[in-house]
């Protein structure tokens, strides 16, 4: 377990592990068609080993605008610099 002192720290901590753990379980249930229109096989798109292996990068989309960013009601709005 992590040593941490402060509450502030504390709730920094929390909130990180709480986002990696919604983030992971959303890429977990994302699946592809690899079958055809009118028989589609679903399968996972990314396996939980994937998920976890240090270094793995979750697929963007590169057409998107960095500074672009929309909130959960589609709202946009610019990122604070």
């Amino acid at each position: 377990m992590a040593r941490i002192l402060g509450t502030w720290e504390a709730l920094q901590f929390d909130q990180a592990v709480t986002t990696f753990g919604i983030v992971i379980e959303n890429a977990a249930q994302e699946r592809i068609n690899t079958g055809s229109e009118d028989k589609p096989q679903w399968r996972n798109k990314y396996t939980l080993g994937e998920l976890l292996t240090p270094g793995f990068i979750l697929e963007h989309d590169d057409d998107a605008d960095p500074l672009q960013l929309r909130g959960a009601d589609g709202v946009q709005y610019d990122e604070a610099r």
